[in-house]
Parts: structure tokens; C-alpha cells; sequence
């Protein structure tokens, strides 16, 4: 007999498979445990080092939700095949780059990166990324495939990779056994790891390379002020795995005998948080960045060149006609149905997101309540403005100070994001319900996903603008 599949897998709606919701669940907790569970999560939270900076510069923990997001097994699958779909399809820039001038007016660079690109560029190179992408998804509603859309990938300096599964843990350990004993069935795992997707990433890069030793380096500026230091943390982890990795500064690293060093150290590959035109920018200050030169030349780098593409324009690519071909039918396919209709604001005809032709400027003054304008290459939600939550002259402005640099910003279809209820507890353990905007960071290799829950009462969510940090996790 055919094994009858859960509701949840098919739907991801609790409802139907517990006869509840979460948030049911927590309000059969008594106040005293609910109370106990709030002061329990904020404190690990704070020991974790999972802290923002008040204005007196003073560590308080970021808020962390209460209750999970929860996605089923089906779900979290999907979810990975078409992260990777779009990250192979990421892969293909650097060579349409190179081809195409259609494509190199879409995706520009300053004199600073362009000269580095071209000294450091192989074409043999393969092209290797470890980023994160950012969607939005409802897991709880039955059409939960249509509302899924990406709208960024960040390539470099992907954030997450310590908090999300230290967020896991917090909940994990607080949170679900409270919710267990209401609902015995309510089995929740973590997702994998953001560093064993990383790990997983440099090791297959080094068997590629047919490398005999396995020296990493996490590389990213020491000292750095505010938010949360992952590297540090990530390089602990990597260490009890048993594997030979270090922190460095770019601009600690040397060049002795045609291999790599930090200090008598060498290093075999090397995972970087930074773009080519900061790294420019410390060697036109005197700074020595041969280490970091030689890494991009030599294949060493994860992410190599192609990661410099964190143009939110990339979008423009993958959703404008005339670029179609260069992808597969399964690429075109998941752009249709998961990347919003992107496109560079200046003064042009391009298409609409129908494929109508259109004179943009025009049509994106008639549509305004439809998009959202965002800076070309800018990250953490800066500058973000959303055509629904302005007037007519505050968004003809906007698009105003756009068309002075052409190509700096970019307008794209607005996608909502998954509203979703999460508890606010006060200090008697009272239970009432806010309404928050919640996103997922992905963050694929072959086999693993890591996903990073994030959720804010502003429509643009960004831990960096005053949002919360929510765990996803699986249900078993």
C-alpha cells in the first residue's frame, strides 16, 4: 500500500498536521516557563556573542524569536535544488562578462576593479563561490512554491555563518522541548551548518586543485567594531573538526617560493570576505596585498573573481529577454518563477515584466506601488525604498537622484515578503503577538543548506535595521 504523505510535507502548514499552530502551542505554556524561557534565550544570546551595540557602545543581545519557522523536508529540498540552480547560473558571468558588452554595461565596474581583474583573471580558473542567497518563502501556506522569491545573493562577506546555527542551538535547547510536551510529535532538527557548507565548498575546491595539504584561512580585517565577530568563532569550530585553519588579516598574508604564507605558516585556500576594490583601496594606502593578489591568481580564493558580481543588476540578466539564451531551460525556468523582474534605472526602453516594450522612466513612475528601488551594490538594507510606503513625489525624487549616476540603482518588482506572527513576552510571562516580515539567508554547497532566519516589524529586513534573528528549522 502507497505510504500516504504528511499535510506538512505537502503544504507546510502545522495546522493540518498538529491541529495547531506554534504560537497555539506556546500560549499552553504556563507564564513562570514562558517567563523562564524568554530570560534563558536573551542571556545564552549574550554569552554567544550574539550582540548589537547600543549608542553608549554597550553589548546587548539581539532580540532572538520565541518560536521557530518551520519548513518540511520536501521544502528545505526545493529550496537547495534551486539555490544551486542560480548559483551555477552565477557561475556563467565572468564569461558572459568577458564576451559580452551588453553584459558588461549591465554589470559595470571602476577603474580600481577592472585593473586588479585583469591582472588577476585565468581564464582556466574554475569559478567557486561560498555566499549566501536572501528569499522569502511562506512554508505554512499551500502555495508556498509561488511565494518563494529571491532577491539578492551576496557572493562575499556572507553574515550568518556563526549565528545561524548558534541561534539553532538556543532554540533548540529552550524553545522545543517546551513545545514538545505540548505536542509530543513536534520533532524539530537544525538545518546544516553554515561552516560545514563552507567546509564543504573549500574541500571540494582543494580536490579540485589536487591539493596534498589542507592549510585554510578565514580572511577577513582584524579589530573590526560592532556587530558580531564570526570569523574567530568559525575558526574555533574548523579547529575542533581537525582542521589546520587560521584568522588572517589580507594584509598579513606573503608570497615566500611561489606559495602562500601567514607568518611560517602556509596556506593552501583561503575563504575571503572581501571585494576586490576595498582590498585596491589598502594597497594604494601602502598596504601589502600580494598574499591576496596571489590567492586570485592562482585559484586559491573562495570566492574567486566571480564573487566581484554582487550587483543586485545581475537580476537585470536573468529576467531581460535578451539574455535568455545564455542560460539553460532549467535556469530560465527558475527565473521565471523565483527572480523578480529587475532593472537598471536610466533613461532607456527595455521590456516590462509582461515583455511588453516599454520606455522605463515612464512606466516606472506609473508602477510605483508594484516596485522597489535599491542601490546597485550596496548591502544591510541601506537606502532600501519601497514605491507602497511613499507618495508620488517622494518616489519621483528618488528616481531623480537615481538618473544623476545611471546604473547605480536599480528598480525591481516588489515580491511581499512572508508576514508572520511571532510572541512577544513580557515580564510576567504574558503572551501577546506582533506581526513581523520574516526572510531566509541560504547558504548552499552540493549536499548542505544552511538557512538564517531573520525577521523585522519594517518590510526591509536587516538585523543591521533593527531587526530579530529567528531560527528555521526542520521538522522530522
Amino acid at each position: 500500500m502507497r505510504r500516504l504523505s504528511s499535510p506538512f510535507l505537502r503544504g507546510g502548514n502545522l495546522r493540518d498536521s498538529l491541529g495547531t499552530t506554534l504560537n497555539g502551542l506556546l500560549e499552553r505554556i504556563p507564564a513562570a516557563e514562558r517567563r523562564a524561557i524568554r530570560e534563558a534565550v536573551a542571556r545564552e544570546a549574550l554569552e554567544a556573542g550574539i550582540v548589537y551595540y547600543d549608542d553608549d557602545n554597550r553589548p546587548k543581545s539581539t532580540p532572538v524569536m520565541l518560536r521557530p519557522r518551520v519548513l518540511g523536508g520536501n521544502q528545505r529540498a526545493y529550496l537547495h535544488r534551486v539555490t544551486r540552480v542560480l548559483e551555477h547560473a552565477y557561475m556563467k558571468l565572468p564569461a558572459l562578462w568577458e564576451a559580452d558588452g551588453a553584459v558588461r554595461e549591465v554589470l559595470p565596474f571602476n577603474e580600481r576593479e577592472l585593473r586588479w581583474m585583469r591582472e588577476l583573471h585565468q581564464p582556466s580558473h574554475v569559478e567557486v563561490f561560498f555566499g549566501r542567497f536572501d528569499a522569502s518563502t511562506d512554508f505554512g501556506s499551500h502555495d508556498w512554491l509561488k511565494s518563494t522569491q529571491f532577491f539578492e545573493f551576496n557572493p562575499l562577506g556572507a553574515g550568518g555563518t556563526y549565528i545561524t546555527p548558534a541561534v539553532e542551538a538556543i532554540v533548540l535547547r529552550h524553545v522545543a522541548p517546551a513545545l514538545r510536551r505540548a505536542a509530543p510529535t513536534l520533532i524539530l532538527e537544525g538545518n546544516d551548518d553554515p561552516r560545514r557548507v563552507l567546509l564543504e565548498v573549500l574541500a571540494d575546491h582543494a580536490r579540485h586543485l589536487r591539493l596534498k595539504r589542507f592549510h585554510v584561512a578565514l580572511c577577513q580585517y582584524k579589530g573590526l567594531e560592532g556587530g558580531v565577530e564570526e570569523f574567530p568563532q568559525n575558526v574555533e569550530y574548523l579547529r575542533s573538526l581537525g582542521i589546520d585553519c587560521w584568522h588572517v588579516d589580507p594584509r598579513e598574508l606573503s608570497v615566500r617560493g611561489g606559495e602562500l604564507h601567514y607568518g611560517d605558516v602556509p596556506i593552501d585556500i583561503l575563504y575571503r570576505d572581501h571585494e576586490i576594490n576595498d582590498l585596491a583601496a589598502q594597497e594604494e594606502q601602502g598596504f601589502d596585498l600580494s598574499g591576496m593578489r596571489h590567492a586570485l591568481k592562482t585559484g586559491r580564493a573562495v570566492s574567486s573573481l566571480a564573487g566581484e558580481f554582487d550587483h543586485k543588476s545581475v537580476f537585470e540578466i536573468f529576467s531581460t529577454p535578451q539574455f535568455a539564451l545564455r542560460f539553460s531551460a532549467l535556469e530560465r525556468r527558475v527565473f521565471r518563477q523565483h527572480v523578480p523582474w529587475t532593472r537598471r534605472i536610466l533613461a532607456s526602453r527595455t521590456t516590462d515584466p509582461a515583455g511588453n516594450s516599454i520606455d522605463l522612466v515612464s512606466w516606472l513612475v506609473q508602477n510605483r506601488p508594484r516596485l522597489v528601488l535599491k542601490p546597485n551594490r550596496s548591502y544591510g538594507g541601506e537606502g532600501i525604498l519601497l514605491g507602497r510606503d511613499v507618495d508620488e513625489s517622494a518616489f519621483a525624487a528618488a528616481l531623480d537622484r537615481a538618473l544623476v549616476e545611471p546604473g547605480s540603482w536599480v528598480a525591481q518588482l516588489y515580491s511581499p515578503v512572508a508576514e508572520k506572527d511571532f510572541p512577544v513576552i513580557d515580564e510576567q510571562g504574558g503572551l501577546s503577538f506582533a506581526e513581523y516580515f520574516s526572510v531566509l539567508g541560504l547558504f548552499a554547497s552540493e549536499q548542505r543548506l544552511g538557512i538564517l532566519g531573520r525577521a523585522s516589524r519594517k518590510k526591509v529586513v536587516n538585523v543591521a535595521q533593527d531587526g530579530g534573528l529567528v531560527a528555521v528549522l526542520r521538522l522530522l
